[in-house]
């Protein structure tokens, strides 16, 4: 415990923490919008899950240099569990700690890393929780697997304090804005100070689009030389720290930062105890079939995989370590998820995407990489799951339901009877929609817009459909066009 806690003897020693060093040397400095959802006066069981790789220790990290500024330093308690066997082995860690160590009658606050290592971990909370252990305590337990962290603390009914916000956080990539953010700030604050930092404005920017007003996007435009120059680089690296860093610093991204990541994810899988053949073959056909709406049987095609049934479940387990999302179709007269129907598959991030897809195909990476996005479709492929990953977080933002909140009930795709597809729709009510097509091509015609006419008709809705474009941007009676990375911009 002391030579995780080297701040208890020298409050200064987490200067000196591989992980704050490695931040401070970074060549672009992000800092996670989730860092500012935590109450640190309550009492309070918080879980935090992202995919690895995303820099979840490293956030803790800086939560604890924080909480050392101004608190105690013996109440700040930080056990990384990567070697922990069992449940009672983290409680006797935990209540050594506090027997020992803590300050008493003063609040601590405890960061358990990667529980999700350890058997049955839940039991030793909720063992904590029913002894008084959590008294005063606001803990902080991280995971890198969303069904293990998130169903497990599901099993701690009434043992985590509450909060006005979730419990259950989720660190993700960097979005587009905050990419632009992190790595030109100046850019940055150039476009954003003036126009959009609270979230209230973009908010409104947002839902004003589908009452024809894109008055900002007319500022936003002003910078397309240079947003349209990072949104290449991010179609390369997407979000990850690490890759963004490797990348400006060497202007390449090594073998080694590609196998990191597939190497943890297949790690997490085989956990689970999921074959690496089945895992490589769906994600095979994911990559061949990208693009359009898929079914199970059809994703079984050419795969030596039994039962449609085994697929979903593996879809489902690769969705849970962050790596891949997919959207039901929109059933308009029940007003959700058709789920017998076709799903659109999406990567979660850009790097994920190129990771697994060199993997699956026995690519070297980084050239693949290249040469994917020499191809003006595969760039609109690509787009598309962007756009899918900033709207689904975009959904949870604007959802009033946080604790109980789903994403694959909030944001679909849709086809008419004439099969024409509207690539997402998101429901902003009991029968709100806000219709969005994505057409990531140099010019957009009259044809391009049917589908959001048809979605108008078969709806009956007032509210214009956003047309996702590469460059145009106006309106019309029918619909708004915008370039792409300004709307990124925006959500």
């Amino acid at each position: 415990m002391v030579s995780q806690n080297p701040w208890w003897r020298d409050r200064s020693a987490i200067q000196s923490d591989k992980d704050i060093v490695n931040l401070r040397k970074s060549v672009i400095q992000w800092e996670p919008r989730v860092k500012h959802f935590f109450d640190w006066t309550k009492d309070a069981v918080y879980t935090l899950r992202g995919p690895r790789q995303v820099g979840k220790t490293t956030l803790v990290k800086t939560m604890i240099s924080e909480r050392l500024e101004k608190y105690e330093k013996k109440n700040v308690f930080y056990y990384t569990c990567n070697m922990v066997d069992n449940a009672k082995e983290l409680v006797s860690i935990v209540t050594s700690y506090s027997d020992s160590v803590r300050v008493k009658r003063r609040r601590a606050y405890v960061f358990l890393d990667e529980v999700s290592s350890v058997k049955d971990w839940q039991k030793g909370i909720k063992h904590l929780a029913d002894i008084g252990m959590l008294e005063n305590v606001t803990m902080v337990l991280t995971g890198s697997h969303s069904i293990d962290v998130k169903t497990n603390s599901e099993r701690l009914p009434g043992r985590r304090g509450s909060t006005n916000d979730s419990l259950d956080k989720i660190m993700l990539p960097m979005k587009f804005v905050e990419y632009v953010e992190s790595v030109s700030p100046k850019l940055a604050k150039e476009i954003i100070g003036p126009m959009l930092l609270p979230w209230e404005v973009r908010r409104q920017v947002f839902t004003s689009l589908f009452e024809g007003e894109f008055e900002v996007m007319k500022e936003i435009v002003l910078y397309s030389k240079e947003l349209q120059q990072l949104l290449g680089d991010y179609l390369l690296t997407g979000g990850i720290p690490r890759v963004v860093n490797e990348f400006k610093a060497r202007d390449s991204i090594g073998e080694g930062v590609y196998k990191t990541y597939v190497d943890s994810v297949l790690g997490d899988l085989q956990r689970w105890g999921k074959r690496e053949s089945y895992v490589r073959q769906i994600l095979n056909r994911v990559f061949d079939t990208i693009g359009g709406p898929i079914g199970w049987n059809t994703l079984r095609k050419d795969t030596d995989i039994a039962s449609h049934a085994t697929v979903a479940d593996y879809v489902d387990y690769v969705t849970d370590t962050f790596a891949m999302m997919y959207l039901h179709r929109l059933d308009i007269n029940q007003k959700s998820p058709a789920y017998e129907k076709d799903k659109k598959i999406f990567l979660e991030d850009p790097f994920f995407f190129h990771s697994l897809r060199a993997w699956c195909k026995g690519l070297e990476p980084y050239a693949a990489s290249l040469e994917y996005l020499k191809d003006e479709r595969n760039v609109g492929y690509l787009m598309e799951s962007i756009v899918a990953n900033h709207l689904v977080r975009l959904s949870f933002s604007l959802s009033k339901q946080k604790q109980l909140f789903e994403y694959k009930t909030c944001l679909f795709y849709w086809r008419s009877n004439k099969d024409r597809e509207v690539d997402f729709v998101m429901k902003a009510g009991e029968s709100k929609f806000f219709p969005i097509e994505l057409k990531y091509q140099r010019t957009i015609s009259r044809e391009d817009k049917f589908a959001l006419i048809d979605f108008s008709k078969a709806t009956g809705s007032t509210a214009k459909g956003v047309l996702l474009s590469k460059n145009d941007l106006r309106g019309d009676a029918s619909a708004v066009i915008v370039p792409a990375w300004a709307f990124l911009f925006i959500v």
